[in-house]
């Protein structure tokens, strides 16, 4: 009967022993399945109970996992200022050179006769012709845009008198004596050494290409001829009919010769316009072409 009572003990904690193994190992490989119902943990406990182990609290076994969200960085933004770039210098352009007007400046147009370039007895004997009613010899080629431009000053209420045009090698000798005799001067220049008359040879009245014109009621060819209607007349129109106030004011330093607001030189339209705008006297215009022969400032 002893062992009759041992081997039912026996056997019984063999059975509890695989009982429990049984229930431990469906509970750790599935302890969050839907199957592990209240009955199964209720006899997990008990079989803890028996195997001699404090039950767990509930709220023990499932550890809460806290994730804290990383701290927000705090960015600093460094916003530096630009570092100061040296000033610029503005830059000048300098306006670009009006294009030069396209011609052969070798043509008779723009001889240029001066004290540096003096013609002989024989250079340049022009075709004269006369025109208008005093008779006034020129050159047979501008002949015409000079009376084309005579009878437009004309037509604005001008008394418009053609004084003085083509002069032979001699007749230029003669008149530069009688202007010096007259003035009291040997060189013909003034006190400021500017040419009251030019000495035969350096005189542009040899070409022919230029003529004196003045108001017909004023006989003195001085300076105060600017104050008429006419010679405003003429140097505000005279490029329209390729003819330029040959000896200005402001270039008395560059021609050599005094004011003249009565001597017209032709030069052609395109080129009489050009050297208007560009304020340039025959001198300075030639020189951009021919730099040789660019003219010294008078002493």
């Amino acid at each position: 009967m002893r062992a009759s009572r041992t081997f039912r003990v026996i056997f019984g904690i063999i059975v509890l022993i695989l009982f429990g193994a049984y229930s431990y190992m469906r509970y750790t490989t599935s302890p969050h399945s839907s199957d592990f119902d209240e009955e199964n943990a209720r006899t997990y406990s008990e079989w803890l109970a028996l195997a001699g182990v404090d039950a767990v609290p509930a709220e023990q076994t499932q550890q809460e996992v806290v994730v804290e969200e990383p701290a927000a960085l705090e960015q600093e933004t460094q916003t530096e200022a630009p570092a100061e770039l040296p000033a610029e210098e503005p830059v000048v352009e300098e306006p670009a050179a009006p294009a030069l007007p396209a011609i052969d400046i070798n043509s008779w147009e723009y001889m240029l006769v001066n004290d540096a370039n003096r013609l002989t007895a024989q250079d340049f004997p022009p075709q004269v012709v006369t025109v208008s009613d005093s008779q006034c010899p020129v050159d047979s080629r501008i002949a015409e845009p000079l009376m084309a431009m005579a009878q437009a000053c004309k037509d604005a209420g001008n008394s418009v008198y053609l004084s003085s045009g083509y002069r032979s090698y001699s007749e230029q000798a003669a008149n530069f004596t009688r202007v010096c005799n007259n003035n009291g001067v040997a060189d013909g220049k003034d006190a400021n050494g500017f040419y009251i008359t030019m000495p035969a040879g350096a005189s542009e009245h040899q070409t022919g290409l230029a003529c004196d014109i003045t108001d017909r009621y004023y006989e003195i060819k001085n300076a105060s001829l600017e104050n008429t209607a006419t010679f405003q007349w003429l140097k505000a129109n005279c490029t329209d009919f390729g003819f330029i106030l040959r000896f200005p004011q402001d270039k008395q330093d560059i021609t050599g010769v005094m004011y003249e607001p009565f001597h017209f030189r032709y030069v052609g339209v395109e080129v009489a316009k050009y050297m208007t705008e560009n304020n340039l006297c025959l001198e300075e215009f030639v020189a951009l072409y021919k730099p040789e022969l660019a003219v010294a400032p008078a002493a």
